[in-house]
């Protein structure tokens, strides 16, 4: 359909071009008219000085660098678009933002830092080692009466014991840390690829209305040259031409506000690429409409399961219920310390030491009942954020959702109704101003319609698009590509 309309535009310009040659009025009147012959030969003067033809072999496309638009289309989400030595699609900016993004490197590394840490809360504490001399008659080491019975050489070595399961649960809240790092992490890539996609849309969309634009404003050009023509030789009022001149200066105060939004999109879309923000890409891959979402039911059954946000929240609960058990046995438990002495005596027989070493939690009403309160405090928190999380994420599932379900519907009105609807009026239009019952400004006015329809279309599917891209985010559910 709407390639329809992008030759029925065409179409306009000619027809236009073409009333230069017919005076509105039956053919009878033409051929009655002493100055009719007089009259054409002048118009097709005028046109030819003004360079007025329309070649209707050239693609509509051409004036920009962008692919012409593609009609709509449903895919199932599996169906992946590959990307092309001309062409730049989302699969190739995907994987290089994944591989050079310096906030997914960090969110890596920081998980790789929570995974070095289990081992070291499982392991035992360092041993010790000591080291004495007892001397007779000198303070200075070794130096004392070695005949006397008191001097002694002795080395010793120790090790302290956590109570029992102390270690398993400082293992098992490390791990349980490292794994909600990791789901930090795998929620920090699903969002970077949710704002790639975000961008590389609106960017399309930015690039498709830039060249519609572009493409009407040389047929308004032609068809006010023609106007110009017209009305030079008196068959045609001066509004005419200066209706089509103010419409196409509307065109690019339209084209400049369009210029800005791309260069926001494109330095948005370089930033998550870590690019320079001046980088430019090659053709975007035309936008085709993916299939509709599943059920809200759906959505939320996917998120609970698949939700790195909310695996993230549930493994922070688990860490803080490891940490609340270990508080509490910490209050309650004394650490145990094992150690051994050898003693050397010259005057006298070799003799061993043996030891054990209690910490008792003494001041448990001043430091460790504190301790419990602390992570009674974080396992509170942690839940709360849990339900938090779970509530924003069902919202937006639901915004989103109905978002996307929306605009589909308004797509297929586009499709099936406004677009065949603006072809319509604009032939309408087109026929009855060949025959003199219209003014120009209808054209314009048909013309103007087409091109909001148009750039309406693209803007509808470009949100449409966004909205199951942030679906993708939550359900982890591939619906776009």
């Amino acid at each position: 359909m709407i390639k329809q309309l992008e030759r029925l535009i065409i179409a306009i310009a000619l027809a236009v071009f073409l009333a230069v040659l017919v005076k509105p009025g039956s053919a009878q009147e033409i051929q009655e008219s002493p100055l009719a012959d007089t009259d054409q030969k002048t118009v097709e003067q005028e046109t030819k000085k003004k360079n007025l033809s329309i070649d209707l072999a050239a693609p509509i496309g051409k004036t920009s660098p962008t692919p012409a638009p593609t009609p709509v289309k449903t895919i199932p989400p599996s169906t992946k678009i590959p990307d092309t030595v001309n062409n730049v699609g989302l699969t190739s900016l995907i994987e290089e933002a994944l591989a050079a993004n310096p906030e997914i490197k960090a969110m890596r590394r920081e998980f790789d830092a929570a995974r070095a840490r289990i081992p070291q809360a499982k392991a035992l504490p360092d041993p010790t080692v000591t080291f004495g001399n007892m001397t007779v008659g000198n303070p200075i080491p070794f130096a004392g009466n070695r005949k006397d019975g008191f001097y002694e050489n002795n080395i010793g070595v120790g090790q302290d014991l956590p109570w029992f399961g102390v270690r398993r649960l400082r293992g098992q809240a490390a791990s349980a840390q490292s794994e909600a790092k990791f789901a930090e992490y795998a929620a920090t890539v699903r969002r970077i690829t949710t704002e790639i996609k975000t961008a590389y849309y609106e960017l399309y969309n930015t690039e498709r209305a830039l060249a519609v634009i572009k493409r009407d404003q040389d047929i308004l050009d032609k068809m006010a040259q023609v106007a110009e023509a017209r009305y030079s030789v008196g068959k045609a009022q001066q509004v005419d031409a200066i209706n089509a001149r103010a419409e196409i200066t509307e065109l690019v105060h339209r084209e400049g506000e369009l210029e800005i939004k791309q260069a926001t999109a494109l330095a948005q879309l370089n930033t998550l690429l870590f690019r320079d923000p001046e980088t430019s890409f090659g053709n975007l891959i035309p936008l085709q409409m993916s299939s509709e979402p599943p059920p809200l039911a759906e959505l939320e059954r996917l998120a609970a399961e698949n939700s790195p946000e909310l695996a993230q929240q549930r493994r922070l609960i688990d860490a803080a219920g490891k940490s609340l058990r270990l508080a509490e046995r910490e209050e309650k438990s004394p650490e145990v310390g094992l150690n051994f002495t050898y003693h050397n005596r010259p005057l006298f027989q070799e003799y061993y030491t043996y030891g054990v070493t209690l910490r008792l939690p003494l001041y448990a009403a001043t430091k460790q009942r504190y301790a419990v309160e602390e992570q009674s405090a974080n396992l509170a928190a942690a839940r709360a954020r849990l339900e938090s999380n779970d509530i924003m994420i069902r919202n937006r599932l639901r915004e989103a959702r109905t978002r996307a379900v929306i605009t589909a519907r308004l797509i297929r009105l586009h499709d099936q109704g406004l677009l065949p609807q603006a072809t319509l009026a604009l032939e309408s239009s087109l026929s009855t101003y060949q025959v003199g019952q219209v003014e120009f400004l209808t054209v314009l006015t048909a013309v103007r319609r087409a091109l909001d329809v148009e750039l309406r279309y693209y803007e509808l599917l470009t949100d449409y698009q966004k909205s199951l891209a942030e679906i993708e985010r939550y359900t982890g559910v591939e619906l776009t590509r």
